[in-house]
């Protein structure tokens, strides 16, 4: 039996033209920017995985509305972690942190939608299992991104769409006390992302949520996907999630993201 030609690319997976029509997008802004609202405007059913127990009154409202003004409902799941970061032990924190992983991996498998509200504090979760209580011990961020970088990236195998909103802290810059010589540190008046400093490379989309001339908008970074580039570094009037994510897919429907 002759044996089978095998090509010199075998080993390699080669490139399609193909994009899977779904959005992986960070959302970051100020508080009361429509971060959560935009993304529950997304496929459902939604799983919402929530670390700071701030989604009373935009949920149950969101519903509420949906009801009345189309006579539906999606189905919206929420669960919360509360890690107490400070007050438990660490390996509390552990068992935090692995639920957290199983909930995320079971969801991709059974949601169209999942949200991390806030990754910010999912961050935090990882941290504090890996490193225990803040110490002045340095400690290996490598191991913790590493680990981190992994679950996110879990997302891309699957055809959910996936949202991590972050919310934002002041920013520092280095500074000298001119009489002593002494270093030290002061706060600027830039405000800045606040969680796992790759996600903005992580992620397809990242989508600053902010307010211009009372109106609320979207300002656009990077952005992948067929439309993404015309859509890069742009701002533009804020909009329910099917309508942004037919400018990422210029030739998809609102039925594909209902």
């Amino acid at each position: 039996m002759a044996k089978k030609a095998t090509s010199d690319f075998d080993r390699f997976t080669k490139a399609s033209t193909v994009s899977k029509q779904r959005i992986i997008a960070a959302s970051f802004g100020e508080v009361g920017m429509l971060k959560t609202s935009f993304w529950l405007t997304a496929p459902g059913p939604i799983v919402i995985q929530s670390t700071d127990q701030g989604l009373e009154g935009v949920v149950d409202v969101y519903l509420q509305n949906l009801l009345a003004e189309t006579g539906q409902t999606k189905d919206i799941y929420v669960v919360e972690y509360d890690p107490m970061v400070g007050v438990m032990a660490q390996e509390e924190a552990v068992e935090i942190r692995n639920k957290f992983i199983e909930d995320f991996e079971h969801a991709l498998t059974v949601a169209k939608t999942v949200v991390w509200d806030k990754e910010t504090g999912v961050y935090e979760i990882f941290k504090y299992a890996e490193f225990g209580a803040p110490s002045d011990t340095p400690s290996n961020y490598y191991s913790l991104d590493q680990r981190y970088r992994h679950v996110v990236n879990l997302a891309k195998g699957s055809d959910v769409n996936f949202g991590l909103i972050q919310g934002m802290r002041d920013a520092w810059a280095p500074k000298v006390n001119k009489k002593t010589g002494a270093q030290g540190a002061a706060k600027t008046e830039e405000r800045i992302r606040r969680g796992m400093r790759e996600i903005e490379e992580l992620v397809h989309i990242n989508l600053h949520h902010d307010r211009e001339d009372d109106r609320f908008v979207l300002k656009v970074g990077k952005s992948r996907g067929p439309g993404g580039r015309d859509c890069q570094n742009s701002t533009i009037d804020y909009c329910d999630f099917q309508t942004f994510a037919q400018l990422i897919f210029p030739t998809s429907s609102p039925e594909d993201w209902v």
